[in-house]
């Protein structure tokens, strides 16, 4: 077991040897995006809890989707970037976005988690309120929005 193991292993790496990767996404940002998807996932399941919904295999399915379109996301980031080598820096900066981009909408996800499991205490009102207003624009409360709301 333990020889047929190391051979594939071996096999594996002798077939990526032929590829040369030129850039990787920023590590730091990359793991921050998976940290804040583990911490909407947590938040997510507390609130659920909190307020007494039911915890259903879809909502666990769209948590999966939704790593499945980041790592999408990312992995075509990863490839435009090998393929352009002389523009890589532009596409390094475009990459490093879509990582902020990422973290943005998490942990927008994440205050909203919080401000739902309570929203009466004052840390919620003075701190994660004040938050997810400036993390929404107060896109919520717009005009425009509440106009698009009632077309619907």
């Amino acid at each position: 077991m333990k020889e047929r193991l190391t051979t594939e292993l071996l096999a594996a790496a002798g077939g990526l040897a032929f590829f040369k990767v030129i850039f990787l996404p920023d590590a730091n940002l990359l793991a921050w995006v998976f940290i804040s998807m583990l911490l909407d996932l947590i938040t997510g399941v507390v609130k659920a809890v909190v307020l007494k919904q039911a915890r259903t295999s879809s909502g666990y399915r769209k948590t999966v989707i939704k790593f499945t379109q980041y790592a999408g996301a990312i992995a075509v980031g990863i490839i435009l970037a090998n393929t352009m080598q002389k523009d890589s820096a532009i596409v390094g900066y475009v990459n490093s976005a879509l990582l902020i981009l990422l973290i943005y909408i998490e942990a927008t996800s994440i205050f909203e988690n919080l401000y739902a499991i309570d929203n009466s205490s004052p840390f919620s009102r003075y701190f994660i309120a004040p938050i997810l207003k400036l993390l929404t624009l107060a896109i919520k409360k717009s005009p425009l929005n509440q106009a698009a709301g009632k077309e619907k």
